[in-house]
């Protein structure tokens, strides 16, 4: 793990370093910090709202050091994001008393809706614990991706308030809801290339709660995130009812959208090819020509050379960030063919990956057979490989 947070810091790191140790290890002395103090609340989200991305690229991805600067200036660049601060006082204390009474506070979290909460507080409240020790200095009190050291780690920690993941099992397209596993295989085995370690060898018990922990801090960030948009687009009038009745709407409308969601997992079934078949090799090279058709796949209109030259892309929270770099062996959302497939045929909604929607499922499977087998050069046909590799 230290390796792997060394390898993503980067300009100064020093400062990142001191945070870590100082919010890792506060509550490690004695069983000091196993809980919450029960005076602590969520504060309330002062970092801006982005309401819309701009439809130019931009030039660069995010340096380190700076995480909502950049944010702030989409609206220079044909974006439009929102400062909390203009909401009028009254109205962001109505909603900071709704969260409380649907959310509670870090040493008391449960969920209350017009439904049967999925989450037993018991479950929260251990999950809260696990999260304080083991999420918090990436991820933030209230899971807004802030903790101490994510201005300096690059890319930065998710941010769970918008509802959104990137690696998702789900059908459809966009940003669609993660299931249970989905959120699970993340914590267990980590993502690549960034400074999210593994964490398989906590106990499973453990892992369940810290599903039920970010799951609990997405609904919450959710209900924030929408209503502090309404306000700032439109003050008070831009909202159904009053702030109370919204949050309940948007609360409820959260709850079943994760609920549908761990029934619409999307089936997917690989070809039976052996790796060294000829019938696999004359997949891979179909999959190279939609990879550069501009009328098939067409991934190289952000992937420039297979992601070596990629072109830096908005996400969804405001972030420039560069493509994957598929030539790479560690892929950040898994490397079965299942996982592929999923990418591919779905997209990734928040990191602004189109869906391949139009594809059929033989030309989906030959673009995830070319895409798996792209960064293992002896995996590729000769011609394929000396296309891309060289002699």
């Amino acid at each position: 793990m230290a390796r792997r947070t060394q390898n993503m810091l980067k300009g100064s790191a020093l400062p990142a370093l001191f945070c870590l140790a100082l919010a890792g290890c506060r509550g490690c002395r004695s069983g000091e910090g196993e809980t919450y103090p029960a005076n602590l609340a969520y504060p309330p989200r002062m970092d801006w709202i982005v309401d819309q991305l701009p439809t130019q690229s931009p030039e660069d991805a995010d340096k380190v050091g700076d995480m909502d600067e950049p944010i702030r200036q989409l609206n220079q660049h044909g974006g439009r994001s929102y400062d909390p601060a203009v909401i009028p006082e009254n109205l962001r204390n109505e909603l900071q008393a709704a969260l409380a009474v649907h959310f509670g506070e870090p040493a008391n979290p449960f969920i209350k809706a017009e439904v049967e909460s999925p989450i037993p507080p018991e479950n929260l409240l251990t999950g809260s614990r696990l999260f304080r020790r083991q999420c918090l200095q990436c991820h933030g009190l209230t899971g807004d991706g802030r903790g101490p050291t994510a201005p300096w780690i690059a890319p930065h920690p998710r941010d769970f308030r918008q509802g959104v993941f990137k690696f998702v099992s789900t059908n459809g397209t966009g940003s669609r809801k993660p299931t249970r596993a989905d959120l699970g295989k993340v914590i267990a085995n980590g993502i690549p290339t960034t400074a999210m370690p593994p964490f398989n060898l906590t106990p499973e018990a453990d892992r369940e709660r810290l599903i039920d922990y970010v799951t609990y801090l997405s609904l919450r960030g959710k209900v924030e995130f929408e209503i502090l948009r309404k306000l700032a687009k439109g003050g008070e009038a831009a909202l159904d009812g009053d702030v109370a009745s919204e949050a309940d709407e948007i609360l409820m409308r959260e709850l079943k959208g994760w609920a549908f969601a761990e029934k619409d997992i999307m089936p997917v079934t690989p070809p039976a090819l052996a790796d060294d078949s000829p019938e696999m090799a004359d997949s891979i090279r179909r999959g190279r020509d939609l990879f550069l058709d501009p009328k098939g796949a067409g991934c190289v209109t952000c992937h420039g050379d297979y992601g070596r030259a990629g072109k830096p892309q908005y996400n969804v929270w405001g972030f420039r960030t560069a493509p994957a770099n598929l030539t790479e062996h560690k892929r950040k959302g898994g490397t079965a063919p299942e996982d592929f497939y999923r990418r591919i045929h779905g997209g990734i909604g928040p990191s602004n990956m189109p869906a391949a929607a139009s594809l059929t499922e033989n030309q989906t499977w030959n673009l995830a057979h070319f895409i798996r087998a792209l960064p293992n050069p002896g995996q590729l046909p000769d011609d394929v490989r000396k296309a891309i590799y060289g002699p």
